[in-house]
Formats: structure tokens, sequence, C-alpha cells
């Protein structure tokens, strides 16, 4: 006999979200996208809750009038999904989403009285240590001596071009989750960092910190560009041809946050042209680049298929932790864990 819900607040009265809901009915939960799919239905059983995994728009739309939730992915989300959100949602009152990054729900919209959360901190240290590979990589070179190893060549002066992390000015453009956890790894190295965020609000973990209107100073004196900050309507492209120019010639990008930051053009010109030294980049814009993309060829960039994410068990097992706190609190009609707005 499946379990129904009717929480209730100090006072025996019935709160917000679920707990508005009749002692009669049960939580159903829609699941959409592969990622992480045993361990949130685990947390759903543990709590007695019927989560209902749909594997197209038929059945998502099938299943959508009588769900109190939906947890997704960006894959999956589209403008189909949000219509048939906005027209069917019924008592929908939350979607979490499997994912940090939340722009896809921004452009597709969400019906209004519905909060949106995302996986908050859950792949931060993950996608953290990814943007260290990639700026190692291309601070040791290792592009060259991969490019030497696949020609049975040995030579040492690909050394001469090496730098060091140890008193390099890195830039952290994105001082959030990720962005902090970036800093967390990179002082060890004995690296210089600036941290980059809307308002310049010091950060303990930055040696300096510039508001997003100071950016070309904080680039002017940099060895590194890190890009971690979410993508928004003022973040779109806000790295671009001016932004590369304000590097020195000895600096390298690294983007490990979504590939429309970066204009996609100005990043390839200024890459042929000696502009930067180097890029490392898990996103790209489009994604996949196009097979004649000229990023491809060049010999100073590393391109990983949008992978900081992974880690293994774990990322999954931290997804879900968060996402059963927010079952708990969304149970009791308790404010949820990190909320997002969808307004830039």
């Amino acid at each position: 006999m499946r379990r129904a819900f009717c929480p209730e607040n100090d006072n025996g009265a019935a709160v917000s979200g679920f707990a508005t809901r009749s002692k009669e009915l049960l939580m159903k939960i829609i699941l959409e996208g592969a990622p992480s799919r045993a361990e949130l239905q685990d947390v759903a059983a543990r709590h007695g809750v019927e989560l209902v995994s749909v594997d197209s728009l038929a059945d998502f739309v099938r299943e959508l009038p009588e769900a109190d939730a939906l947890w997704t992915d960006p894959t999956v989300y589209d403008a189909e999904r949000a219509a048939a959100l906005k027209r069917d949602a019924g008592r929908l009152k939350w979607i979490q989403l499997k994912s940090m990054g939340f722009d896809i729900v921004k452009r597709y919209g969400a019906p209004g009285g519905v909060v949106v959360t995302n996986a908050g901190d859950a792949y931060a240290p993950f996608v953290a240590e990814h943007a260290l590979a990639l700026l190692l990589a291309l601070f040791r070179r290792l592009p060259d001596a991969l490019g030497q190893m696949a020609k049975h060549e040995w030579d040492p002066a690909i050394g001469a071009g090496m730098k060091t992390l140890d008193e390099a000015v890195v830039t952290i453009f994105g001082f959030g989750n990720i962005g902090r956890e970036i800093a967390a790894r990179l002082r060890p190295f004995g690296a210089r960092i600036i941290a980059v965020n809307r308002a310049g609000t010091p950060q303990p973990l930055a040696d300096e910190t510039f508001s997003r209107d100071q950016l070309g100073e904080a680039l002017k004196v940099s060895d590194a560009l890190i890009v971690a900050a979410p993508l928004t309507e003022s973040t779109r492209h806000a790295i671009g041809a001016d932004e590369l120019a304000a590097l020195p010639r000895r600096a390298v990008v690294v983007n490990i946050a979504r590939g429309e930051i970066i204009d996609a053009g100005a990043l390839s010109a200024a890459l042929k042209k000696g502009v930067i030294a180097g890029a490392g980049l898990d996103v790209t814009d489009p994604e996949p680049p196009p097979s004649d993309d000229p990023l491809w060829t060049c010999r100073n960039v590393v391109i990983t298929p949008h992978v900081a994410v992974m880690g293994g068990e774990l990322p999954s097992r931290r997804l879900a932790a968060i996402v059963e706190r927010n079952l708990v609190r969304f149970m009791k009609g308790e404010e949820l864990e990190h909320r997002v707005s969808l307004k830039d």
C-alpha cells in the first residue's frame, strides 16, 4: 500500500507546496533524463512518493496533469516541454534540475508560481578539478608533448615555453560555487587569484576582487582567465575580442561554464593571431563544434566534450543528497534549497 502525505506545520495546519494537498492524494513526481536516475529512484522510494520515469514527450505530457514536481535534466528540457508545463502543469509546484546551470529553463521559461531549483554545489569540486587540469595542461604544454609523442619525437625544447602556477595571476570570471572551488585548489600552487563578480564584493579566497565592469583591468595583469560564470543575458559573449585583446599574449583561457559566454569567432581569431597563448575548453559554442571548426586543429587548444562534472559515482550521490533534502522540505511545505531566479 502506498503512503499518503499531508505535512503540517507546528500548529497542525497544512503549509504551502505539497502540504496543501488532500490527505487522499499521493505525491507524484516526474523524472526525466538518464543521469542519476537510479540514485533519484532510491530517494523517492525512501520517502514513499510515486516517481514516474518518462522517456518521451508523449509520456511527459500524459503524466504531467497529475504531477506535483518534475526532476529533469537540461538535455531534455525544451520548448515543447515548457509549453506543456504552461498549458497543463495542473498542481505542479516544483522543478528540480539535475544541473548547476539553469540557462535552458531561462530560455524556454517555466509556469508562474513554480519554484525552480538547481543542483547547488553538487558538481563544483569535479568541475574545479577539471578547470585545473585544463589550465595545467596548457601551462605545462601537454598538447605539444602529446604531438611529439604521436610522432615518436623527443625534444626538450618545449620546456622553454612552459609556465608555472607559482606566482601566476589567475582571474576567475564568476565566483560562485565553482569559482570558489577553483580558487581553493589554486591557492596551494601559489597562484595569485583575482575574483570577478557582479558587484565586486570581496571574496576571502581571492587576493583581489573586481566587478564585472572592471573585468578589463583584471585581464591586463592576468596569466590565465578561467570562465566559471552562469550563462545569462548579461554574461552571453561577455568575453569577446576586446576582452581577449586585454589579456597579455602569454595568457591562456579556460572555459568550464557555458560556451556562449565566450564569443566563438573572437576566440578562434585570437588563437590564430597569437593574441592569447592557448585555450582549454570543456564547453563550446556550438556544442559540439562543427567538424571543420578551426579549434579542432589548433595546436594550443585542449577540448574535452562537456565532461567536467564527471567523477565516478560521487557526483550522483551528491546530487541525490541535495534532491532528498529538497524533497523533505517540499513535503513539509518549507522553502527549498538552491532556488534560482529566471530573471537576469
